[in-house]
């Protein structure tokens, strides 16, 4: 190996390097000037239809030529830098050059019928294998399938309707019959029980608040709602939440499912609620499982896969059985993750009370909805309060009842 050619070569190298970040110092520079130059020429005029239209068309520009040149930086091999690039110019030269965009749009062939006041585009079709396929007619395929289905299922989903009414109703009647200060005091005892003094304490005073604001009523109807959205979400989600844990295939068939629950907007779930239940408790009630099971279900799983494997296995080694297992190792283990999600389902649940009310759901959530339609802040503003308060009793007790078992037993 030629030693003093080698040394060359690099001394070579290292003296271009200061050359290149000069030259890359000054390109910046460069598109930084012209960038001032061109914002300064569009100040002339309105600045809303002139100079922040150019700075946000700038800024984006600026982003994506970092993000391009961060990912063309991190690819190892010259060739794939080479390719990258390419396509990125591309790509460029395509949006740069092509047609301006135009409203209304209109696909290659798609004929356009212009009128005296506007253009109509006509709605595209293909005609596949002698069916009509129409991108844009999906929603009226889908309201045929939607009707089909309340027209053959409407006694199940009578039953559906008619089972979660016994439930409600008593519950709601009960919980309204109850003297106020008898339930102030059990919420109390609950609170001091798994909390301490101070969440105790809280309860009393914000349960003795709605008291005072005459939402009394109000608040156990939406408690009713609540609890038995709340119940049937922890009886649907454990049970899913322990077999995804158990299975890795269910898990991922599981995930798209509870992304698409929870990234849904809230008001999409009342759509075909409405459709399948009509009016009422129990459209708000399924409406509230909806959004509200994905975290108990996300975070049993996730507390069951934390258990740690040793334990597991020493469990086995002494010949437990899954059962076993399950029900006196891992459960109690991951009680503080699944009590989590039971404490982030109730919330969501009370995060739904006044969408529900749009479907006949009683309690605050109709008051808040009344002071909004009606322009009454005070009556929507107390009403909310009261939400407020229910969520947090609800949450700092729920907390007390996720304490881990192993601290408990490090403390007596």
């Amino acid at each position: 190996m030629d030693i003093p050619r080698s040394m060359s070569t690099v001394r070579t190298w290292s003296g271009t390097a200061p050359l290149r970040q000069w030259g890359l110092r000054f390109g910046l520079a460069v598109v930084a000037a012209y960038l001032i130059w061109d914002l300064w020429n569009h100040l002339e005029g309105p600045t809303i239809t002139n100079f922040f239209p150019r700075l946000f068309l700038w800024l984006f520009v600026v982003a994506m030529g970092a993000i391009v040149w961060h990912t063309l930086k991190s690819l190892n091999s010259w060739p794939w830098r080479v390719a990258g690039s390419l396509v990125v110019t591309l790509f460029t030269l395509v949006a740069i050059m092509g047609p301006a965009d135009s409203f209304p749009f209109r696909a290659p062939g798609q004929e356009v019928m212009v009128n005296e006041r506007e253009t109509v585009v006509k709605p595209l079709s293909v005609n596949v294998l002698g069916l009509e396929v129409r991108p844009g007619g999906l929603d009226n395929w889908l309201d045929d399938r939607v009707d089909w289905m309340v027209e053959r299922w409407r006694p199940f989903f009578q039953s559906v309707r008619n089972g979660m009414n016994k439930i409600l109703v008593p519950l709601e009647r009960g919980l309204i019959a109850l003297p106020w200060w008898l339930t102030i005091g059990c919420v109390a005892l609950v609170a001091w029980k798994t909390s301490g003094t101070h969440v105790a304490v809280m309860s009393v005073a914000g349960l003795a608040g709605i008291v005072i604001f005459d939402l009394w009523d109000d608040a156990m109807r939406t408690m009713a709602v609540v609890g038995t959205a709340t119940g049937m979400s922890v009886g649907v989600a454990i049970p899913f939440g322990i077999v995804m844990a158990k299975s890795d295939r269910f898990q991922a068939a599981m995930r798209p499912m509870l992304d698409l629950m929870q990234v849904m907007p809230a008001f999409v779930y009342l759509i075909p609620v409405i459709f399948f239940l009509g009016i009422g408790k129990s459209p708000a009630v399924m409406a509230t499982m909806v959004y509200a099971i994905p975290p108990a279900m996300r975070l049993t799983n996730l507390g069951i896969r934390l258990v740690s494997p040793e334990l597991i296995e020493a469990a086995r080694a002494f010949g437990t059985t899954p059962w076993q297992l399950l029900i006196k190792i891992q459960l109690p283990l991951a009680r503080p993750t699944i009590m989590a999600g039971v404490n982030q389902t109730i919330m969501m649940a009370l995060a739904m009370a006044v969408i529900a009310a749009l479907v006949g759901a009683p309690g605050l959530g109709t008051a808040v909805f009344d002071g909004i339609s009606q322009l009454e802040l005070g009556k929507g503003l107390l009403a909310g309060l009261g939400i407020v308060i229910l969520a947090v009793i609800i949450d700092r007790t729920s907390q007390g009842l996720a304490k881990d078992p192993r601290s408990e037993r490090s403390t007596t």
